[in-house]
């Protein structure tokens, strides 16, 4: 009886001890190395589908449920009664210069972001849009989100094209992913050096935010535009 019971005793912790090694075996297997030769040969960040590191920012696009091209707004007048603005076109623009309304245009070829108010330049930026393979969108568009700061980070550690920015300070999203910011891993302005985003200096970014928003009072929130400064965007080559 007592050899039964020594029998069944041993049997209970080699049992123990398959499980705990099933247990370990189970665990996520450390990252793998970053391919450094993969990484040398990427283009510059930003990469244009960058993820948020603010679970806010995916309700509030969720919230917005905007069309590619028109953009919910509330009026400041009335908070609880949602407006929807026309979408916008090269009409827009038209109008937009005949009323003397602030809008901004992307010169691509030229490398430069004009902010105008109607048909009168006032600033003048040199940028760094898109690369051939990861062109920046072209179109009119509406600003439609800001913050004053975010981290981007995105891509693959198996691939070798993890990557992580934080303190991406100014970003004004016009469409989708897509947005102004200030760039501080690149001094290369005046060429096309990002995956889609458009890419300013720190201060260039801090003034054409500032400008597009007068009435900022140094919030750190995700800010949804409103009728007021859901600003024009004009993108062309």
């Amino acid at each position: 009886m007592k050899k039964l019971i020594r029998a069944m005793g041993l049997a209970f912790f080699i049992a123990l001890g398959v499980s705990g090694s099933v247990v370990f075996a189970a665990d996520p297997a450390p990252p793998r190395p970053v391919n450094v030769t993969v990484m040398a040969s990427l283009p510059p960040l930003p990469f244009t589908k960058a993820s948020m590191d603010l679970p806010r920012f995916h309700k509030e696009k969720d919230e917005i449920k905007r069309s590619q091209q028109s953009l919910p707004v509330v009026e400041p007048e009335s908070a609880a009664s949602p407006v929807q603005l026309s979408a916008p076109t090269i009409e827009s623009i038209e109008e937009s210069r005949a009323s003397g309304q602030k809008w901004i245009e992307v010169n691509l070829t030229e490398q430069k972001a004009y902010a105008w108010e109607g048909d009168q330049l006032t600033k003048e930026f040199v940028i760094s849009s898109g690369l051939p393979g990861t062109p920046t969108v072209q179109g009119v568009f509406r600003i439609w989100v800001r913050t004053r700061s975010q981290t981007m980070s995105g891509g693959d550690r198996a691939a070798g094209t993890y990557y992580s920015l934080p303190n991406v300070e100014w970003v004004q999203y016009f469409f989708e992913d897509y947005s102004f910011h200030g760039t501080y891993w690149h001094n290369n302005f005046g060429n096309p050096m990002s995956h889609g985003c458009v890419n300013m200096t720190n201060e260039d970014a801090e003034e054409l935010f500032r400008w597009s928003m007068p009435d900022y009072a140094g919030e750190t929130e995700w800010m949804r535009a409103t009728s007021d400064d859901a600003l024009l965007v004009y993108i062309h080559e």
